[in-house]
């Protein structure tokens, strides 16, 4: 598998399960029954689950794409100064 490929891999499984943590601990705080009734929106709790489990995947996907970029940019010199502190 190209380096690439592995990347993505890897930072999409990531995203998968910081989803299913950030899920679990959100929707154990508010109930989405209730979110519906403050929006003024009509929806299920199953639907409220999903929106929001592809909501937090796709930020923690795109933080971690972007911070995969943001060290890739750097030069390996400077990247080993700030990693050796």
């Amino acid at each position: 598998m190209r380096k690439q490929q592995r990347n993505l891999a890897i930072v999409v499984w990531v995203a998968f399960l910081m989803a299913i943590a950030a899920e679990g601990v959100f929707f154990s705080l508010f109930n989405p029954e209730e979110l519906a009734m403050v929006s003024g929106h009509e929806w299920e709790a199953l639907g409220a689950y999903t929106v929001g489990f592809f909501c937090f995947w796709g930020s923690f996907a795109v933080c971690g794409l972007l911070a995969v970029r943001l060290t890739r940019a750097l030069p390996r010199e400077r990247l080993r100064h700030y990693v050796q502190g």
